[in-house]
């Protein structure tokens, strides 16, 4: 077969002892391109099938060590407030322990309640000035008068009462900066530009020891463009900005955050409950527009008001009560075979329960099928895509 067709041949070949081997037959040429010599090898069937056993035990051995590394890395990056599931909100934590250690200015954006309060703790606790004084007070909420004086103190009272004063050495959180009224936002410029600032009412200038985090709901960009933020304070502002995705868009926190809150209100109110798949999957796709403060409320909720150990759909509150068609309702039949519509099923029943579960073993003791099943099958339906 060499001979005649001029190129490497494999085919599998019955031996006189019924065994099965798999042959291959290799062409060396002369200077004239006809073929010299042919050198054969086999291997028997069994042999190989041995092999190939080897390989699996090695593959499911190393996604084993994956998984550990990846648990390992994930334990290293746990916060009490903070839940660290999701590619943004990791690339977010690293972005600023990173800038923490640098001692600049960090923006934190975001919806209300996706844990900007908390990621600027973060900052202050990697930080040089995680010894002194974490401050914080919310532009929105605290009248114009009020603020200006709250931030500089004065003569009209003690001195050390100053924001400023009061977190030296440390760091001020200033939530919701762009709630900040214009004239407010130019003489925190100036202070940030001087590296100064003058108790009301007082004529000592103190030197800035302050480390500023800020946030904001809004782009900060897009306000100094419609002039509704003071474009100096921006540029000083806007050395680190940090986005936090809100909890819709981070399934994986939302899911690691709905276990959290069970087990902790469970364990707060003396009970043990549970939530059945249907339930746990209505939450999954709740729009949660008050993002964790939210979710929060809901699941305590759920927690005090099942008279059940096993919560179900019906025991939510009449305003997250939704109807949800069945997804494989949706799943086409007409013209299909069995075996295109099962894969289907089986692609979606492996994404539910990744978006539930962590790990592909945790994945695998949940579906009743082996570990090695579960990386195979998730990497053949991301193949497809």
């Amino acid at each position: 077969m060499v001979l005649l067709q001029k190129k490497k041949v494999v085919i599998i070949q019955a031996t006189p002892s019924g065994r099965k081997a798999l042959i291959t037959g290799m062409p060396f040429f002369n200077e004239f391109g006809e073929v010299e010599f042919v050198l054969s090898y086999s291997y028997e069937v069994a042999e190989l099938l041995v092999i190939q056993e080897y390989m699996k035990e090695l593959e499911y051995e190393m996604s084993l060590a994956k998984e550990e590394l990846s648990l390992l890395r994930k334990e290293n990056l746990i916060i009490e407030g903070l839940t660290i599931e999701n590619r943004s909100t990791r690339v977010a934590f690293e972005t600023a322990r990173n800038a923490a250690t640098l001692d600049v200015p960090v923006v934190l954006y975001g919806e209300s309640g996706t844990g900007k309060s908390t990621m600027a703790k973060v900052i202050h606790n990697e930080s040089t000035r995680k010894d002194g004084p974490y401050i914080e007070i919310d532009c929105e909420t605290t009248p114009e008068a009020m603020f200006e004086r709250e931030l500089f103190g004065g003569e009209f009272e003690d001195k050390e009462t100053g924001l400023l004063t009061l977190s030296r050495g440390g760091s001020l959180y200033l939530k919701g900066i762009d709630k900040l009224s214009l004239h407010l936002q130019g003489k925190l410029a100036k202070v940030l530009k001087e590296r100064k600032y003058t108790p009301t009412n007082t004529e000592t200038a103190l030197p800035l020891e302050t480390r500023l985090i800020s946030s904001s709901e809004s782009t900060l960009t897009e306000a100094v463009s419609e002039k509704t933020f003071h474009q100096d304070l921006y540029y000083m502002l806007h050395i680190v900005p940090i986005h936090l995705k809100p909890l819709r868009e981070r399934k994986e926190d939302l899911s690691a955050l709905i276990t959290n809150y069970l087990n902790r209100y469970s364990t707060a109110y003396n009970t043990a409950k549970k939530l059945s798949d249907d339930l746990f999957k209505q939450l999954l796709l709740l729009q949660w527009d008050g993002n964790i403060s939210e979710l929060k409320n809901v699941m305590e909720r759920l927690v005090v008001q099942s008279p059940s150990n096993i919560i179900i759909i019906k025991d939510l509150p009449p305003e997250y009560r939704k109807e949800i068609s069945e997804d494989l309702s949706i799943i086409h039949l007409e013209g299909r075979t069995l075996p295109s519509i099962l894969e289907d099923v089986e692609m979606k029943v492996l994404r539910d329960a990744q978006e539930r579960y962590r790990t592909t073993t945790e994945i695998a003791k949940f579906l009743g099928i082996s570990q090695p099943s579960v990386v195979r099958k998730l990497k053949k339906y991301t193949d497809i895509e």
